[in-house]
């Protein structure tokens, strides 16, 4: 392993143990390593996990600044993934701080993205997030809309996913097998 991805490594293990501002600084370390090595798509990709670690630390205008050198990074490498990765994060970055709306706009540009990627899982998580937001600004439809279309990126949903899918009205997508214990006629 490279002293940069040992670097990661380190900064993903300070990350989950909730040391955030120390995995920034593990990050940074990482970034200038994997910039030695001629590494753009991980550099970039420290770029932005130092913006996710500044926000859970509460660094709104360190994670702020960091997003915004991460998105061109991933735009110069044709990455849509990773552009969305950020814009995602900047959307919850908005929404910590208070601006719902523009929160929601941002969302639904990192799910475009995804979209045009064909990172389905991405898509669907985005929607769960653009779900719950909607939620906290108490629009149930808007709530379970998104729900609904996150789910619908699923190609194998499991069991609960279905469930849910049946319950908020969007059936079971058609990549989902029947339900061997209902009647498939219309009528009960």
């Amino acid at each position: 392993m490279s002293d940069a991805q040992a670097a990661k490594e380190e900064g993903l293990r300070l990350f989950r143990a909730g040391r955030h501002a120390e995995a920034a600084a593990k990050f940074a370390e990482a970034q200038q390593l994997f910039a030695g090595e001629g590494n753009q798509q991980e550099f970039a990709e420290c770029v932005n996990n130092r913006g996710v670690c500044w926000r859970q630390a509460g660094k709104f205008e360190e994670a702020a600044a960091a997003f915004e050198e991460a998105r061109p990074l991933f735009q110069s490498l044709g990455d849509g993934a990773g552009e969305g990765q950020v814009v995602g994060n900047q959307a919850a970055l908005v929404e910590a701080q208070g601006d719902q709306q523009r929160a929601a706009e941002l969302y639904l540009a990192a799910i475009d993205l995804f979209n045009k990627a064909g990172a389905k899982d991405y898509a669907k998580d985005t929607y769960t997030a653009l779900s719950k937001l909607k939620l906290k600004q108490r629009d149930v439809v808007g709530a379970m809309t998104a729900l609904d279309t996150g789910l619908e990126q699923l190609d194998k949903p499991n069991l609960i996913e279905r469930m849910a899918r049946k319950i908020i009205g969007g059936g079971a997508p058609p990549s989902a097998p029947a339900d061997d214990s209902e009647d498939a006629s219309p009528e009960r």
